[in-house]
Order: structure tokens, then sequence, then C-alpha cells
């Protein structure tokens, strides 16, 4: 084998080419590994998709959030309704005036319960509304340092809120459940109506005869109770307003009943039903609200 010279040093001289460099070895282990790894991922993400609980209201559609709504009106009327004030039990509103995202239209369910209290009790009544409401909803009211305004506010479950807003000199104010708005889902009626009531209470048949509308046709609402009973609304429609409401009322109330007694707005205790008398621009409206006891 020939040898070369470099500046004194003899250096050995190849005939051939040097060897060509070894190619590593696919690590087909490795590969396994990564494609075991992103099965395992993407099962883990169809099973939360299909059994975590939604963490955003828009993971829940309006469908599987009325159940929630339901309960949520029913606690609050539970907690509102006792002496020394009258409820109205609302019915059930649906707005489409509303959008999941940006370019996604949704609707908003909303139930209320309309609360009227004797002069200078508001304050007391949202601090024993939010202690009456189930533990779980974490109810609370909230006063200004003036004491002029009162809030309240709970988390009914299933991204449900409930508040309430009001004056101190208020003598009427109306919790709200709202679902927020969510996707919209097949099989809800968007324009419930309320059927016609069957069953007239006997305080509101009085109250009705003391107005002079004793034949007038009346709907029916009602709400589950969180202590498993149906709680009642019937309520008249516009009926013509007498000329003093006061005088055609007063002689069917104890003056201890009597929660709010306004020149057009009457509102009382008949046992354990609930009567609101309310007038605008001549015409009253009748309601009768059997509550959750």
């Amino acid at each position: 084998m020939p040898a070369c010279h470099h500046d004194g040093v003899t250096l050995p001289a190849y005939p051939y080419p040097p060897p060509a460099p070894v190619q590593p070895k696919r690590r087909w282990w490795l590969v396994g590994i990564v494609a075991t790894w992103i099965v395992v991922v993407a099962g883990l993400a169809v099973w939360s998709v299909r059994h975590d609980p939604p963490s955003v209201p828009e993971q829940r559609n309006i469908k599987q959030a009325l159940p929630y709504l339901e309960r949520a009106t029913g606690a609050m009327l539970a907690a509102a309704d006792v002496d020394g004030q009258a409820v109205v039990l609302g019915d059930l509103v649906f707005d489409r005036d509303c959008r999941v995202t940006p370019v996604r239209a949704g609707v908003q369910a909303v139930r209320d319960v309309i609360v009227h209290v004797r002069a200078g009790q508001v304050g007391a009544a949202f601090d024993a509304i939010a202690a009456g409401l189930p533990a779980a909803y974490h109810g609370r009211a909230r006063h200004s340092p003036q004491g002029t305004r009162h809030d309240l506010y709970a988390d009914a479950g299933g991204f449900v809120a409930i508040d309430a807003t009001a004056r101190t000199d208020d003598t009427a104010f109306t919790l709200i459940a709202s679902t927020g708005c969510r996707p919209l889902a097949d099989g809800v009626d968007l324009s419930p109506a309320d059927p016609p009531a069957t069953n007239l209470p006997a305080a509101y048949q009085k109250a009705a005869d003391a107005v002079g509308a004793s034949a007038a046709a009346a709907t029916e609402r009602q709400v589950s109770c969180p202590n498993g009973r149906t709680a009642s609304a019937v309520v008249s429609g516009d009926l013509p307003e007498p000329a003093n409401l006061g005088k055609a009322l007063e002689r069917l109330v104890p003056t201890t009943a009597v929660v709010q007694a306004d020149p057009h707005d009457w509102a009382y205790r008949d046992g354990d039903v609930s009567i609101v008398v309310s007038g605008v621009d001549g015409k009253v409206q009748v309601a009768a609200t059997a509550g959750c006891g």
C-alpha cells in the first residue's frame, strides 16, 4: 500500500473510498409508543365530552337547562311565600334576541316571582329569601353602605342564576331566574301559552267577584316545589278597574293580612293564598298564587 508524505509525516494511502456512514436503525418501538399515546389522548377526549360536566353554558342547550330553571323557580317561590308577603308566580318566557357566539344564534329562558312586601321591609326580605334558598345555591343578599339599595344573587346550578335588585322604599321586587343565552334544541316550544284555569281557588273567586269580574276567563301556571308539591297561580285577563279599588277589596281583607294597599295596587294574603290585584290604564288583573306550603 503506497504511502504519502505531508510535512514529514507519513500517512497511509487508501486505494478505496472510505466506507459509507452507518444509517441508524429506525426505532420502531418509539413510533409505537407515540401512536399508542395519540390513541389514548383521543379516547380520553371523547370520553370527557360524553361524561364530564359542562364547563361553560354553551355546552348545555336550552332543553337541558330548563329543568334547572324549573327547580330554581320553585325554590324562589318557596323562599318568598311567607306571612307578611304576597307573591305572584310568573310564567316561562323565551327570548331569542341573543347569540351564543357572534355567528351562532341562541335563546334565553327566564322565569320570575314578583314579591310584594310592606313598606320598609325590602332589606329584611332579601336576607330571609337568600337564607331560605337551598344551601347548594349559596344565596347571598348585599346592601349598599347607605342602606338604599339591595341585591340578591344565587347560583341554581346548570349555569342558571337567580338575582334581584330593589331600593329601600320599594314595596315590590322581582326575583328572576335565567338560563343565560343557550344553543337552540329540538322539541322546545319557544312560545308557550298558559292553559285555561279549570279549578278556581275560593280566594281568587272572592277577589274577582269584588272587582265585578266573577265570570272572567283565567289561565293557570304551575311550578314544582322543593318539597315535591306543585304550586300554581290563577291569573285573570285584563278586567275593568272599579272606580275605587280599595273600597271594592277592603271588606274582604283583615287589616293584618294586607301587604300593600295603593290606589291601583293591592296585595294581601287570604289564608295560604297570595292575592295581588294590579291596575293600569283603567284595567286590573287578579292573580291568586297558592305556594309550596
